[in-house]
């Protein structure tokens, strides 16, 4: 359960982190390559970034999180003790976590447009 609670935690930060490496990266390009000025690049970041998508962004990283360590736990308890049984046993754990993410993303989606 610990293992999960820090997954849930950690991949939205991740998520924070990585979006904010790319504004940077995004602004270091628009300031070198496309002659955009860094305080117009950054106000258009304000305008097109809503708390809405941000929030909602956040959720669905938690949601990924918690995905990503039911399945990896799911996979790992059922793993034989052979090494092979431990390869298959990861990647089941992919392929679980992967549908599971795309299962999740469609109905979030759809719960975003409908309700929020």
């Amino acid at each position: 359960m610990p293992r999960m609670l820090a997954l849930v935690l950690m991949v939205p930060l991740l998520t924070i982190y990585a979006d904010l490496m790319g504004m940077l990266g995004g602004a270091a390009i628009a300031a070198t390559q496309l002659d955009v000025s860094l305080p117009v690049y950054f106000r258009q970041i304000q305008e097109a970034l809503t708390l809405k998508a941000f929030a909602q962004g956040l959720i669905k990283s938690a949601v990924y999180g918690a995905i990503v360590a039911l399945s990896g736990c799911l996979r790992g308890m059922q793993s034989g003790r052979s090494a092979a049984a431990v390869g298959e046993a990861a990647t089941s754990a992919v392929v679980t976590g992967i549908v599971g993410i795309i299962v999740s993303s469609a109905i979030l989606t759809v719960i975003y447009l409908e309700v929020w």
